[in-house]
């Protein structure tokens, strides 16, 4: 937040002899206070917008102003990066082979999966598009080992058989 000072910095006398970045620096902690000053003095001596983004992305994680993911996401997009995350995911506690999961994604992600052949009238049928194609190749690994794992158990699996105990009667 930006404090109204009754004295613009260039009129006060400690600002005289300042120039370049000591000259910044001071202009900022005089006139600004909290997370905006925070901000401000992150940016200082960097040159690029993307530096920029990436010092303010992680001055606003360390206030708690974003999440950890939504920091990741922010330092993707300034570097121009893909960037794709499993935000939620859900099982049915009634039937625990239905569920669903929700994608968080960037700009530059689906410009990637555009590149490499995917189409979809929107953002989201692009990626979902290569989603259902992730679950389709893990489906084909797993239909690859025709016996589904079972073959290669060494009798340490998490699969207990018992033999019932017949009681003696006599």
């Amino acid at each position: 937040m930006t404090s109204k000072k009754l004295i613009p910095f260039s009129w006060l006398p400690g600002s005289w002899g300042l120039k370049g970045e000591a000259f910044d620096r001071a202009k900022i902690e005089y006139e600004l206070e909290g997370l905006e000053r925070k901000v401000a003095l992150s940016h200082l001596g960097l040159e690029t917008d993307e530096d920029r983004a990436v010092a303010e992305a992680a001055v606003l994680l360390k206030a708690e102003e974003i999440t950890s993911s939504e920091h990741d996401k922010m330092v993707a997009a300034a570097l121009k990066k893909p960037w794709v995350e499993v935000k939620k995911m859900e099982v049915n506690p009634e039937d625990v082979k239905q569920g669903y999961m929700e994608l968080d994604w960037n700009e530059q992600f689906v410009s990637l999966l555009q590149e490499k052949g995917y189409v979809g009238k929107s953002d989201e049928d692009v990626v979902n598009k290569w989603f259902n194609d992730i679950c389709r190749t893990v489906l084909l690994q797993e239909m690859e080992d025709t016996d589904f794992g079972m073959e290669e158990m060494d009798g340490n699996d998490v699969i207990k058989m018992s033999t019932p105990v017949e009681k003696n009667n006599g």
